[in-house]
């Protein structure tokens, strides 16, 4: 196993830049997702450290060898991509079979490397069928199997499961996370799906036009975003923006959005400013409650409520604002009602609408 760096790497195509000095270490045996919406340069990183693509600068370093200039056969790399590139004509098995007769393994050494991939993926019963006969999420199986088998030093992998029905998804989700962490070898996941890298990464890294903008754990990037846009990209229904005029105070920040001051502990604010100026308040759904309308500061009128099972989703017109909120799908109050809003204590967020940064 080993550790990745990628050390201030660009990559550009004559005048486009896809990727601007990313600086970003993945620990021997981590979990990291790079995350982004399409176009946003994070195939572009996957496929450099692949060596598929050749950076214009910066370094690619695995564990202490630099590798930016050699070629992908050289770099003891697994590679599952999205259509899964099965090679029709041959079985599961001889398909998982293929990369280890190419390093001329004995035959007993591939049949038990074979044997032990295949039963942790529950492959066994597939082996002798052709891949015409397996549904997508088998398919997706084989192709992970048969870049494990290869034993990497990393492993990466590229939108391995956007070709999946929901429901399958969220089961082959857990098997590649439950068998990454059984094997602990180093992985490099890519994703446009902020659930996907919520629930399988160990960090995460969002990338925003060739640039990283917020590196941490899941959990992390969630509560405290860097950025509006990483605020708005991460979390699902999407951050409630709301504008607003802000100013400090002795106890912390007094924010002004619909004819109503709420005041904010001085930790929310990471910067100082002098007398008042315009900010968007960021509200998670989650960290909005559906209150009685006369015990709350923040109230306005219901105009659509969205069951979900475990919750309802609750929209409320806040003086031309539009907010989410969650509640109780049991209790939830009726269209048309004014409703009042609770914020949960320290989930806050303040951001300038000018710059995007947090405040």
């Amino acid at each position: 196993m080993t550790s990745v760096s990628l050390e201030r790497m660009s990559k550009s195509y004559g005048p486009v830049t896809a990727l601007a000095a990313l600086d970003v270490r993945i620990e021997d045996g981590e979990f990291l997702t790079l995350l982004g919406p399409s176009g946003c340069g994070k195939s572009t990183a996957l496929a450099c450290i692949a060596g598929l693509e050749r950076p214009t600068a910066g370094r690619i370093v695995f564990g202490e060898q630099d590798v930016t200039r050699l070629e992908p056969h050289e770099r003891n790399i697994a590679m599952v991509f999205q259509d899964y590139a099965l090679y029709p004509h041959m079985t599961v098995r001889e398909n998982m079979q293929f990369g280890l007769h190419q390093q001329r393994m004995s035959r007993a050494e591939i049949d038990r490397q074979v044997e032990t991939a295949a039963e942790i993926l529950g492959l066994g019963p597939l082996l002798d069928r052709q891949p015409a006969e397996l549904s997508g999420g088998q398919r997706q199986r084989v192709a992970v199997g048969r870049a494990v088998v290869r034993s990497p030093a990393v492993f990466l992998m590229d939108e391995p499961l956007s070709n999946l029905d929901a429901g399958l998804r969220v089961r082959t989700r857990t098997e590649i996370r439950r068998l990454q962490r059984e094997l602990g070898v180093t992985s490099i996941f890519v994703t446009h799906d902020q659930e996907e890298a919520m629930v399988l990464s160990d960090r995460v890294a969002i990338i925003r036009g060739g640039v990283l903008q917020q590196l941490g754990r899941p959990m992390e990037v969630y509560r405290n975003p860097a950025n509006l846009f990483v605020a708005s990209f991460i979390g699902s229904p999407a951050m409630n923006m709301i504008e607003g005029h802000a100013r400090l105070t002795a106890e912390g920040v007094s924010v002004q959005v619909a004819d109503v001051a709420i005041d904010l502990p001085r930790s929310v604010a990471c910067t100082a400013w002098d007398g008042t100026r315009r900010v968007l308040l960021g509200l998670r759904p989650t960290d909005l409650g559906i209150t009685a309308p006369d015990t709350a500061g923040l109230r306005g009128r219901v105009f659509l409520v969205e069951p979900v099972g475990h919750c309802a989703y609750v929209d409320i017109d806040l003086a031309g604002w539009v907010v989410k909120a969650t509640t109780d799908p049991d209790h939830a109050p009726a269209i048309g009602e004014v409703a009042g809003l609770s914020i949960m204590p320290g989930r806050a967020c303040l951001f300038d609408p000018e710059s995007e940064a947090r405040l």
